[in-house]
């Protein structure tokens, strides 16, 4: 269970830039007592001339609602590390990422669709669980809850982005295939890390770090896939962008 979740989270991940579509599905701690509501920000997430349909891919709509669920999220995080060094967010760069990110996730479900991989009911519920542990909070209802009070967020909506992320995560996996790292990969791997390591440091024997370079390998091989899918995809897509 450790491996699928933690390559649906990077899969997530993926969607958004540097982690958004996860942040998107992780309800802010109920702990804060500030009164802000999250809004620690005095810039705020300009939504005019979103329209009703973002984008258009292979026939299939990115919704507003999609794009907004996503964006807000992210926004609010950017906001707050843009407090802290006086730069205010790029709101139309931020845009844009979102918006490619999204038609990036459409196609390769669509791609991963063609070959007969969905996600299940037991896959989702299985996440959501895990992430309602991760989250601090008794069950999967009450993370629901938390995640439609604080972000709008339904939960066939929190439902859909992973499956989302399930189905794409199959899609590498079917791509990637089960074999192992190779020896050399993981020598190559280990090698650059001595390398980098500054004067008087030192690291475990090869060995003792087999597994973290194995999972490593594993993880720089799914974000190249990931990428070649996405390149491949978006060759003779029909895409029709209204941002």
């Amino acid at each position: 269970m450790s491996n699928r979740t933690r390559l649906v989270a990077v899969l997530l991940a993926a969607l958004l830039v540097l982690g958004v579509l996860l942040a998107a599905v992780l309800p802010r701690g109920g702990d804060d007592n500030d009164g802000s509501g999250g809004e620690t920000s005095a810039q705020s997430a300009d939504l005019d001339g979103i329209p009703d349909v973002v984008a258009t891919v292979n026939g299939e709509d990115i919704t507003h609602d999609e794009f907004v669920s996503i964006y807000e999220p992210q926004f609010e995080q950017m906001a707050g590390q843009a407090e802290m060094s006086g730069e205010p967010v790029d709101q139309d760069q931020l845009k844009q990422e979102t918006l490619d990110l999204l038609i990036d996730n459409r196609l390769l479900v669509q791609e991963a669709e063609e070959r007969g991989l969905t996600a299940t009911d037991e896959e989702i519920d299985e996440l959501l669980a895990t992430y309602a542990t991760n989250s601090g909070v008794e069950s999967p209802e009450e993370y629901l809850a938390q995640l439609e009070e604080q972000q709008d967020l339904s939960a066939e909506q929190v439902r859909a982005q992973i499956a989302d992320g399930v189905t794409v995560q199959s899609l590498v996996d079917d791509e990637i295939g089960d074999a192992p790292a190779s020896e050399e990969e993981l020598r190559e791997l280990y090698d650059q890390a001595v390398a980098s390591q500054g004067e008087g440091a030192e690291l475990p024997p090869f060995e003792e770090v087999r597994e973290q370079l194995e999972e490593q390998v594993r993880s720089q091989k799914q974000q190249e896939t990931y990428q070649a899918l996405v390149d491949a995809a978006r060759e003779g897509a029909d895409i029709e962008s209204n941002l």
